[in-house]
């Protein structure tokens, strides 16, 4: 590797090791008045061989994330890990995949959230598919500590590459 693309992937491996030791992250939308509304989510598990950076969540179509996602086709996470002073805030490309209980990302598990046949029919995943994100990382991302964040950008060509400050 050479050093830009080193230090990307150091960056790459900070920010997935911190989203990997978070049990929830906040999950932001816009909503009609141009609003923010955020909400804490577990994460769905990715599978094997599947892009990184596709975050997914299980959530009820008739919610209002939901709507906000149909309307505005975009989001934004923040992951965060105190006790490592680490903060990932991601943004990108949000969709809602409706009948997702068809799906094959669908767990027993989550019939738990969706216990009658109507609930079911409104079982939805939404993906976020990462263009950018924010680090603040102790020990990864540059001293001083806090002052800015490290951006990193996702190319067309699902690349990453160190944005200027």
């Amino acid at each position: 590797m050479t050093g830009d693309n080193a230090e990307t992937g150091r960056l790459l491996a900070g920010a997935a090791k911190t989203m990997a030791s978070v049990r929830y992250c906040w999950l932001a939308t816009l909503d009609e008045a141009s609003g923010l509304n955020a909400r804490p989510m577990g994460r769905v598990p990715n599978e094997p061989g599947e892009d990184d950076w596709t975050i997914r969540f299980i959530t009820d179509g008739r919610s209002r994330k939901a709507s906000d996602i149909r309307r505005a086709g975009e989001a934004a996470l923040i992951f965060q890990r105190d006790s490592d002073d680490a903060y990932v805030a991601l943004t990108g490309r949000a969709k809602l995949r409706e009948r997702a209980s068809e799906d094959r990302h669908w767990k027993d598990a989550y019939n738990v959230y969706f216990p009658t046949a109507h609930d079911l029919k409104s079982a939805a995943f939404i993906e976020v598919d990462v263009a950018r994100m924010e680090l603040w990382i102790r020990g990864v991302t540059p001293e001083p500590f806090g002052l800015r964040p490290t951006v990193l950008e996702r190319e067309a060509g699902g690349a990453w590459r160190i944005a200027q400050n």
